[in-house]
């Protein structure tokens, strides 16, 4: 490279790499996440102990940096029944940026993955110059690697960004030749002995062993590294190539059995991830169990042996792989679209860089059938955090440049989806903050969710309705509350739904808590829009029911079937709403809870059973299934037995047993927004009412016609000594009371309550 050029890139690199180490703890970040408290830890053990076992010296250090936020995720490993604990992850990166976590905490492993990839971006330039200017060269891998998920990995505690570098280093050295030039002094000369092209490809072989002792499955990669050293110097630099991974290997294996009892930290020894509660003492280890013999020890790696689950899921996934929203390689990383195109336009004819590419796509295989339930790494990943090690192969498919414009093209695709991830590189402030918050900008939402590991993205929650039905979204739009959804107004709401059968025609509620306000609930192509104006009883609630367009099932691993909808609801407006909801599974009024009773028996629910909750409000929508189930006659009610006490004391709460029969000609259902559920009423002597809600105790199950369920029926008392009349009555949720419908379901017992 040219002065000028290096000059420009030794700027930039140590803007870059100082700027990390100035951040002081408790600071951005103020938490460890995923597997970090382990490297974290080993860092700083390898510095100031020289070992990699692990003591209350260690857990100390916690609370230096860290001690505001409980360490969920130690990983910890034992080979003699937790007698001895040793950090349980592979200890290289940690060795590699102890000097300066010692100096600099944990700004100093920032600092050194920063380093480690502006070595792969000074690698990449330098291999992209031999075929084209070194200042497109340059812009060209500064983008590949600034601009991807692999940035925001510089500022995990974690090995991606050393694997990363291994495997760019790999493939820099076995596709690229040394300078020829003579050595002008004796120190040239000796170094040129070390480093010259006939040891280049034992260096590029122990480079890839590095990575792969983290993720073994980038060993794949040296494939075409092999076959790119003997395409140029024939079995002599091949020979080469396998010396230095073989010399590379045993020196990685025999420092770990010099530090550890084991040479992988996955392999052979038990692990298992502890909580630290107290800095002060050791967490809680996992209780010594004999290995199983088909598995091995706990949480080792031997699924790594097993054979591929090709099934249902692998078509979803890999299309998830390439554009989901929070896993899309072509999103998360857009010049790797960019190096795809340039290799079809001008190497599509190289057989080696097929052959790359062909062990790529081994990678990703690899990942998506040997853990399709994890295959993007989990534990708060920024993209695909099991992929992005081996993203450099994607630049060694490339050669020439042309047309020039083409990384302007690369950088504004990274300005659209990566730019809030170099910007927020600790992660964004917001509302239910998650290091996926930057899918919530307008580009992402154009992009499938990946419903296959829905369950597995932070930022969302899930919500089991009605039997079968299932709901997940985002968790700063929309909050599960009793058999409701909470939505906010103003923004579309997207929320996914998965149901055990398929849809006909579903009946919502729909429930405002401002006026006037117009909510429009859609249902994959079904939409209707009720517009209302009052917020009196019965004028701010509505029923709407929709039509969804036929959908294919989906079949998951274990051949079940499910139908996946996606429901958007939006409101023009919102509100502050407050409710106070009682543990007891019912609403309890804001002025009972303050003690305000409205009647002889009014309940005040303790406060130790409440849950005040708040929330900016546009609607509040309810699943209460399909039209025709709402439609069906479930109001007959045989009592065979109630235990009802004869006396009670005042506010006393007391369960009894109780048996009912089913004697309608439908199903009572268990769950969902208009379930079967057994309540009471107490009413005067003289039959008048004093309350008619009362506590609801839920059916153990669905219950089939003509069946008989025991049930612990649970009753508060009223307040006030005296003589009350307690009226057993089942009610389907926001349909009808059983004696509503039906007069004489009802089963009426006196009780006395007394002081």
């Amino acid at each position: 490279m040219s002065r000028p050029s290096r000059y420009v890139f030794l700027a930039l690199a140590l803007l870059l790499v100082v700027f990390p180490a100035t951040i002081a703890k408790p600071g951005q970040p103020m938490n460890l996440k995923s597997d970090e408290p382990a490297y974290y830890l080993m860092a700083l053990s390898l510095a100031h102990d020289r070992d990699l076992v692990c003591d209350v010296g260690d857990i100390r250090r916690l609370a230096v940096e860290f001690p505001y936020n409980l360490v969920n995720n130690l990983i910890l490993m034992s080979a003699d029944g937790w007698q001895t604990v040793y950090f349980g992850k592979p200890w290289l990166i940690s060795l590699i940026a102890a000097p300066a976590t010692a100096l600099f905490g944990a700004g100093g492993f920032f600092a050194t993955n920063m380093a480690l990839l502006l070595a792969a971006v000074w690698m990449g330039a330098l291999y992209l110059r031999r075929h084209n200017p070194e200042w497109l060269a340059l812009l060209f891998s500064a983008g590949f690697f600034l601009l991807s998920n692999a940035f925001p990995y510089v500022f995990w505690m974690h090995t991606e960004v050393l694997c990363i570098t291994g495997v760019t280093a790999c493939l820099y050295l076995a596709f690229t030749e040394a300078p020829v030039g003579p050595a002008l002094t004796r120190l040239g000369r000796a170094w040129e002995r070390v480093w010259n092209d006939g040891t280049r490809p034992a260096f590029s072989a122990a480079a890839l062993v590095a990575a792969a002792y983290n993720k073994p499955i980038l060993a794949l990669l040296g494939l075409p590294a092999l076959v790119a050293v003997a395409g140029r110097g024939g079995r002599r630099r091949a020979l080469s190539w396998l010396a230095g991974a073989a010399v590379g290997g045993l020196a990685l294996c025999g420092t770990s059995l010099a530090l550890s009892p084991t040479a992988s930290a996955y392999l052979g020894v038990e692990r298992q991830g502890v909580r630290v509660e107290r800095f002060d003492q050791m967490p809680e280890l996992p209780e010594p169990t004999p290995p199983d013999p088909m598995s091995g020890p706990r949480n080792a790696w031997n699924w790594i042996f097993r054979a591929p689950e090709i099934d249902a899921r692998l078509l979803d996934n890999s299309r998830y792989f390439l554009i989901g929203r929070h896993t899309g390689l072509f999103l998360y990383a857009p010049f790797t679209l960019l190096a795809l195109g340039l290799f079809l336009a001008y190497e599509r004819r190289s057989g080696l860089r097929w052959l790359l590419l062909a062990c790529l796509g081994g990678v990703a295989l690899f990942f998506l059938t040997l853990i399709p339930f994890n295959w993007h790494g989990g534990g708060g990943f920024v993209g695909n955090r099991y992929f992005v090690n081996a993203l450099p192969g994607f630049l060694f498919l490339v050669t020439r440049i042309a047309p020039a414009w083409l990384p302007v093209a690369g950088f504004a695709l990274g300005g659209l989806f990566v730019g809030p991830l170099v910007f927020s590189p600790y992660g964004a402030i917001v509302p239910s903050p998650t290091l996926q918050a930057h899918t919530r900008n307008a580009p992402f939402q154009l992009f499938p969710l990946e419903t296959s590991i829905q369950g597995n993205i932070p930022g969302y929650r899930g919500y089991g309705g009605t039997a079968g039905a299932f709901f997940f979204g985002r968790s700063d739009l929309f909050r599960p509350v009793g058999d409701a959804l909470w939505v906010v107004g103003g923004k579309k709401v997207a929320i996914t739904l998965r149901t055990l059968e398929p849809l006909r025609r579903p009946v919502f509620q729909v429930e405002t808590v401002t006026a006037p306000n117009r909510v429009r609930i859609a249902l994959d192509g079904a939409a209707k829009e009720p517009h209302f104006q009052s917020l009196e009883p019965g004028a701010n609630v509505t029923r709407v029911a929709l039509e969804p367009r036929e959908r294919a099932p989906r079949i998951d691993w274990e051949g079940n079937r499910s139908w996946v909808y996606e429901l958007t609801v939006r409101a023009s407006s919102q509100a502050w709403h407050t409710e106070v909801v009682s543990t007891r599974n019912r609403r309890a009024s804001r002025e009972a809870a303050a003690g305000e009773p409205d009647g002889p028996g009014a309940r005040v629910v303790p406060a130790w059973e409440q849950e005040e909750l708040e929330m900016l409000v546009g609607a509040m929508v309810t699943y209460l299934g399909e039209e025709d189930e709402l439609a069906t006659d479930v109001f007959s009610v045989e009592w065979l037995e109630a235990q009802v006490p004869a006396t009670l004391g005042p506010g006393a709460t007391v369960q009894f047993h109780g048996r009912v029969r089913n004697t309608s000609s439908a199903v009572w259902r268990a769950r969902g927004g208009s379930r079967v559920a057994l309540a009471y009423h107490w009413l005067a002597p003289d039959g008048a009412r004093l309350v008619w809600d009362g506590l609801r105790t839920l059916l153990p199950g669905d219950l089939p016609p003509g069946g008989v369920a025991e049930v612990s029926l649970e009753v508060e008392a009223p307040r006030r000594p005296g003589r009350y009349v307690l009226e057993l009555d089942p009610v389907r949720e926001q349909v009808a009371w059983f004696s509503d419908r039906r007069p004489g379901n009802t089963l009426r017992r006196d009780v006395e309550v007394v002081p």
